[in-house]
């Protein structure tokens, strides 16, 4: 029993570490792309996935991504709706955020 505990102790503390490492890091700063428009926190509000014609962005890091084509995750009601259209670069350092930079096209950066 002790070592049951034991174990799930440090399982959580290796947790709660590489939360805090991936949370309060620096942000990166992305240089001003050419050819890509920047957008701010009220343009990115208007592609949140709430409207259906609209497509629909997220930030992450600095740059701006189009994750339309995973439309069913993040238009309202989808598990991930409460990323889009907002800089979620917190919540994905936390998780995800791999998956946003390999799956999904860069259109963008954003100045938030």
């Amino acid at each position: 029993m002790l070592k049951k505990i034991l174990i799930i102790s440090v399982i959580l503390a290796l947790i709660l570490v590489i939360y805090f490492f991936r949370v309060f890091q620096k942000p990166i700063d992305i240089p001003a792309q050419p050819g890509l428009p920047v957008y701010t926190a009220a343009d990115l509000q208007n592609y949140n996935g709430e409207d259906p014609t609209k497509t629909i962005l997220l930030a992450l890091d600095g740059l701006v991504y189009d994750v339309t084509p995973g439309k069913e995750f993040y238009q309202a009601g989808g598990d991930y709706h409460y990323l889009a259209g907002k800089d979620s670069s917190i919540e994905l350092h936390i998780a995800g955020g791999d998956i946003i930079k390999r799956k999904y096209k860069v259109i963008g950066t954003c100045k938030i």
